[in-house]
């Protein structure tokens, strides 16, 4: 079988990228050739490293990288406006005749791929997709819901991380979707038993996602812990990850006095380090598809403060394995904190709540679950 699989992450790696991974391995293990394509990036992810030794074929299309604007970027659009046309690196991917074409992406973003969406008018494989969160608050066009109609009832299966974002689809195309299916993200954990909470004087919190207020909603916890009520208080913010917006965060540290209670880390790869460290997750997210930060959190044992955006709350139970705020707002953030800070007696048993719910909704082999349903 000849699979492959279009990316429209535009960094070298994201959560987004570890379901397929983990299937990819599964496929080149059993012989079948697997092509993937990507934006450019400026450094070779160690995991896209491997899976070439595998036998992977990777390819990039033009892209923007790292942080631009300006000129630089108008350029930068130009050049790689004329390079697309050139190159056509979509059209070499469907040229390769794949039985199976996987799109990895959002709910909607399909809808922007001018070139895939024209190569896939005569394409004969199988389609997938692999949505991983309903990124749209408002309504689509009419144009964008045609388009994309067409593209889900063209596909094999669609697949979901959470129920919630197939009723939003539902609602938002205006059909039904009787193909669609929801699968699991792998986790970077081996070890999944929960960790014992370490006893400091000053409660160590942890945000854990890329740095992207957009998305992670980052500053609104920063707003809530500017307040004078918590300024009082014994604790440490501790951010893991990097993005676009991190000098905008550390500029919000600076200008409200806070640059000696938050610290920032960069990206780490030992997540059972983070929660060896810290005893609780704040997750202010404004939009979401199920966050591997949270279920790797909730596996070590860790209690979690998060928004009611879309998988999250089949994942957390409000007052079980942590508070959930009804908006990502300041006010409803700041409540579902305080609710938290108030009880930390609690926080021992919400972790293991939350580590027993984790385990059961965790797919322990995700990939080979992924690959037996494209196959079939």
């Amino acid at each position: 079988m000849k699979i492959a699989i279009v990316s429209m992450i535009r960094d070298s790696w994201g959560g987004s990228e570890e379901l397929w991974y983990n299937m990819a391995k599964i496929a080149l293990s059993k012989g079948h050739e697997v092509v993937h394509l990507s934006y450019e990036y400026r450094q070779e992810h160690f995991k896209m490293t491997e899976l070439k030794s595998l036998g992977l074929i990777s390819r990039q299309r033009p892209g923007i990288t790292g942080n631009v604007s300006g000129i630089e970027r108008f350029l930068m659009l130009s050049t790689n406006f004329i390079r697309k046309k050139i190159e056509k690196p979509v059209k070499k991917i469907f040229e390769k005749n794949p039985d199976i074409m996987i799109y990895n992406g959002t709910c909607y973003s399909i809808v922007y791929e001018k070139e895939f969406l024209r190569e896939l008018k005569t394409y004969k494989g199988k389609l997938f997709l692999l949505c991983h969160f309903n990124e749209r608050t408002s309504p689509l066009e009419k144009l964008e819901q045609t388009i994309l109609q067409e593209v889900y009832e063209k596909c094999t299966k669609i697949f979901f991380t959470n129920h919630h974002d197939i009723e939003a689809v539902k609602k938002n195309l205006a059909m039904d979707l009787p193909n669609a299916i929801v699968v699991r993200n792998p986790v970077n954990l081996k070890d999944t038993t929960m960790i014992p909470t370490q006893h400091n004087e000053s409660i160590q919190i942890a945000m854990v996602g890329n740095l992207i207020v957009a998305h992670k909603g980052q500053d609104i916890a920063f707003n809530v812990l500017t307040k004078e009520i918590w300024k009082m208080r014994s604790w440490h913010l501790n951010v893991y990850g990097s993005g676009p917006d991190e000098e905008y965060l550390k500029w919000l540290c600076a200008k409200n006095d806070l640059k000696d209670r938050i610290s920032f880390h960069g990206k780490v790869e030992n997540i059972r380090a983070v929660w060896q460290r810290n005893h609780l997750l704040l997750m202010p997210s404004r939009m979401e598809g199920v966050p591997l930060a949270m279920v790797e959190a909730m596996l070590c044992g860790r209690p979690c403060v998060v928004t009611n955006v879309g998988g999250i709350p089949e994942w957390i139970e409000e007052g079980k394995s942590g508070h959930i705020a009804d908006l990502p707002s300041e006010d409803s953030f700041e409540n579902a904190m305080e609710k938290t800070w108030q009880h930390p007696d609690d926080w021992g048993k919400m972790g293991e709540y939350g580590h027993q719910r984790a385990i059961e909704l965790c797919d322990p082999q995700p990939g080979a679950t992924l690959l037996e349903l494209i196959m079939n």
